[in-house]
């Protein structure tokens, strides 16, 4: 006999499907068996004008170039750019690289949203609900914070975070020490993460790393094939923003640092570290990491290897178009 549905709730239910992504209305992917790392991306992409930061959508090429994680969602976030920007240019990117997810899903737009779930935290809590994984947050933690203050078992699914995110305290108190941009734009979020038992894996976001890309290194991607040329275009303006405000020759690169570190883990110099969140005499949220036992145990890798940047390209640029 055959059933026929309403034509209203048929059309719920399809709309509930495609809301998530195969999530109830199919079996989810098996965790990898052939060495790949289950991941989910937390990320907040750039494209077009103005210049803004271009790591993130790198970093999402670089997560499928590496051929080493198995890439479970793409959730975008605010950050580099506000959530009404970053969106469109995951929407624009991701299908060009992986035919199995429907699309990148929305995120929050701002840090007051980690009260409420949003499309990605719900599809992240169900993610891990189905598997453990790995997180790559580039961008402030809003969107784990929300799952995990939701559905605090969850923390056990969460094999560690990646995060970009960290300083150790200046030698000098009076030199000037920039803001770091994901604990200044979401400490709440940030301080919900510090009280779990999650693995935590810190990259500074700043140039101490000793990795940056130049001009030299944009035209070694722009002459490779794939999507690859959509991003370099805005890198040239935001290296020409960066060098005319700052000077050098190179901008920072933490989120492919950070996408490193999880794709090729042991190459990247990390120890041992404790992390601390507070505010320094101005009022601004840090998060300070040292060597000693107090405070919260994290991972901190703060300096690029001598093969990190060949490596990082040869990632980056060995993305092709989906076939």
């Amino acid at each position: 006999m055959t059933v026929r549905l309403p034509l209203a709730r048929a059309s719920a239910i399809l709309a509930l499907c495609a809301l998530a992504g195969s999530l109830a209305c199919r079996r989810g992917p098996a965790p990898p068996t052939d060495g790949r790392i289950a991941a989910w991306l937390d990320i907040s992409p750039a494209l077009g004008d103005p210049a803004r930061d271009p790591g993130d959508a790198l970093a999402l090429l670089q997560a499928y170039g590496s051929g080493r994680l198995a890439v479970r969602g793409v959730s975008v976030t605010f950050g580099n750019v506000p959530l009404v920007r970053g969106y469109p240019a995951a929407v624009e990117l991701l299908p060009r690289l992986d035919a199995t997810l429907l699309r990148p899903w929305r995120g929050p737009s701002r840090p007051e949203e980690r009260q409420a779930p949003t499309e990605a935290t719900e599809l992240l809590e169900a993610a891990l609900e189905r598997e453990s994984m790995t997180v790559v947050a580039v961008g402030p933690l809003t969107t784990l914070a929300s799952v995990l203050l939701r559905a605090p078992a969850l923390a056990g699914q969460v094999e560690r975070v990646i995060l970009v995110g960290g300083q150790t305290p200046p030698t000098d108190p009076a030199m000037p020490l920039a803001p770091d941009p994901n604990v200044l734009a979401d400490d709440g979020s940030l301080r919900a993460l510090l009280e779990t038992t999650v693995p935590i894996t810190l990259v500074p976001a700043d140039a101490r790393t000793g990795l940056g890309f130049g001009a030299a290194d944009l035209d070694a991607l722009e002459a490779g094939q794939g999507p690859v040329r959509m991003v370099t275009s805005s890198a040239r303006a935001w290296l020409t923003a960066v060098t005319a405000r700052a000077g050098g020759t190179t901008f920072p690169v933490p989120s492919l640092l950070a996408i490193d570190v999880t794709a090729h883990p042991g190459e990247v110099r990390c120890e041992a570290a404790v992390a601390r969140l507070a505010r320094d005499e101005q009022g601004v949220a840090r998060l300070w990491v040292s060597i000693g036992t107090e405070g919260r145990p994290v991972t901190w890798c703060h300096t690029a290897d001598p093969g990190a940047k060949a490596r990082i390209l040869a990632d980056i640029a060995r993305v092709g178009p989906v076939k």
